[in-house]
């Protein structure tokens, strides 16, 4: 039997409870029109992961100070929930609800977005001078990537090319019609 831990953290603020978690990954689509009229797809990038908590907690006051307080440093986080680990994370917005039922405790949405962190590269320019700007004024190639400026294990992967896989076992498999093997895997 396994167990799935998760934290009872949102940054240092502790929670009873978590009533409901709601998770969105998305990419944008670009679209562009052509003369014909109609919309190419010319690129996709990934937007920030975005987590919304439902969570109850005692002692209403302190804990939603605790919060905005942690909000207002904007520190980013790593957040543990049942589905996966996000890092970056901040807390995007915090909406309190209170009535005659539930003045003694906390309910509150928690918005969580993920934030994405760079690094500025420099190059040198033809005559061997560091540059003070990312590809540099006469500079003829463009900054080099490395896995030490990238900000988190998963850009560092792409940089060097790293690819992780699961143990899904599909990592073999063609397009075509070999359902048979797919199939075997599913237990069908």
């Amino acid at each position: 039997m396994s167990a799935i831990a998760f934290s009872r953290l949102i940054g240092p603020v502790p929670v009873d409870c978590v009533i409901s978690e709601k998770h969105e990954s998305d990419i944008e689509i670009t679209e562009i029109p052509i003369e014909s009229g109609a919309r190419i797809t010319d690129h996709a990038f990934v937007l920030p992961k975005r987590v919304v908590l439902d969570i109850a907690n005692d002692n209403a006051a302190a804990t939603y100070n605790a919060f905005v307080a942690f909000q207002s440093t904007r520190v980013p986080f790593q957040l543990v929930t049942g589905l996966s680990l996000y890092r970056n994370m901040l807390i995007k917005r915090l909406t309190a609800d209170r009535d005659k039922d539930s003045a003694r405790i906390l309910r509150c949405t928690v918005e969580l977005q993920e934030i994405i962190i760079v690094s500025t590269g420099y190059t040198t320019d033809t005559s061997g001078r560091t540059s003070g700007e990312p590809g540099g004024k006469d500079s003829t190639r463009s900054t080099r990537l490395s896995k030490e400026l990238s900000g988190d294990t998963t850009t560092g992967d792409r940089v060097t090319e790293t690819i992780q896989r699961g143990d899904t076992g599909f990592d073999n498999v063609t397009t075509g019609d070999d359902t048979s093997y797919i199939k075997t895997m599913l237990g069908s």
